[in-house]
């Protein structure tokens, strides 16, 4: 289970570092124009709470316990927070993109808006929506995996009666100096 919730956080970052820096819309403006919307540009608060999940992630790898649980949480709360943020931003992407209309046009503020004509998503918007949506799902299995069990040491077994079939347990009871030879 700790293989794939590496590997889901792996291909989760893997997309959204392929995605953000590509254009997720393309907005058409009336002269022709066409403004690239890109995925870092798309949402600011979107890209810093990505940094939170990724050192949510980092630092889930080095807990164990209730605080891994919580750590994973913070990590699926804070791509939720983020998808939100872009999803808000869906509905008019044309608003990541004021300013390079007004440098096109000359026409800044809400008149800017005025000469879009459409915006079109792009392919890497959803290729960054599966990295969102695998980067979710790597916290929810880091919230629900039990902890790796713990190692045996077997320099501190117990030295009760070494059974002969034990190797192991055996050389421990020799360990201890006594004599096998004796019964």
């Amino acid at each position: 289970m700790r293989r794939l919730y590496v590997g889901l956080t792996g291909l989760g970052v893997l997309l959204l570092l392929v995605s953000l820096g590509g254009p997720w819309w393309n907005v058409s403006l009336e002269g022709g124009a066409v403004v690239p919307v890109p995925g870092f540009a798309s949402s600011p608060l979107a890209s810093s709470l990505l940094g939170v999940a990724a050192a949510a992630f980092g630092l889930s790898l080095l807990l164990r316990g209730v605080w891994r649980r919580v750590v994973s949480l913070v990590q699926v709360l804070a791509v939720g927070a983020a998808a939100y943020a872009v999803a808000g931003l869906a509905s008019r992407p044309e608003l990541a993109a004021l300013s390079e209309i007004a440098s096109l046009t000359g026409v800044a503020g809400a008149g800017a808006l005025d000469v879009v004509v459409s915006t079109e998503p792009m392919a890497l918007l959803w290729v960054g929506v599966l990295g969102l949506v695998a980067a979710s799902g790597s916290g929810l299995i880091g919230v629900a995996m039990p902890d790796k069990p713990g190692t045996s040491d077997r320099y501190r077994r117990s030295s009760g009666t070494a059974d002969p079939q034990d190797s192991i347990a055996a050389w421990d009871h020799l360990s201890e100096g006594s004599d096998p030879t004796t019964r």
